[in-house]
């Protein structure tokens, strides 16, 4: 039983949705996709963080924090203006990713979802080059 003090789940906001770059109606042409979006919410309700939510079965490909590491990835970080960690997650071989970031302060649990990624136009999942 847990302690009423305790906080646990985010509440998903798409407040800070990137509509302009990422638009949504593909979204809805892919049942897999939806599906995935809609698994991804509801675990939000009941995570504490990413590592909750891998356990959970999101994201086949992983879920991981964007560093600013490559040109890429920093305008990336900066066109969202999220001053916490930006996630993606990637669901293995296909083009769907999703990009959101989680705010924990001033009382407030925040799951902002950023991007539904459906032609993979962040950041290359690197591939292991066979020698």
């Amino acid at each position: 039983m847990k302690s009423k003090e305790q906080k646990t789940g985010f509440l998903p906001c798409f407040s800070k949705y990137d509509f302009r770059h990422y638009p949504i109606e593909n979204l809805y042409c892919n049942n897999t996709a939806v599906s995935k979006v809609k698994q991804l919410v509801s675990a939000l309700i009941d995570s504490n963080g990413p590592e909750v939510l891998s356990k959970q079965g999101i994201g086949k490909g992983g879920i991981k924090v964007i560093r600013p590491t490559s040109k890429e990835a920093i305008e990336l970080i900066k066109s969202f203006e999220f001053p916490y960690n930006i996630y993606r997650i990637d669901y293995g071989d296909t083009p769907f990713r999703i990009i959101f970031g989680l705010y924990n302060g001033n009382g407030k649990r925040i799951a902002y979802i950023f991007a539904f990624d459906m032609v993979h136009k962040t950041l290359p999942q690197k591939k292991h080059q066979k020698r």
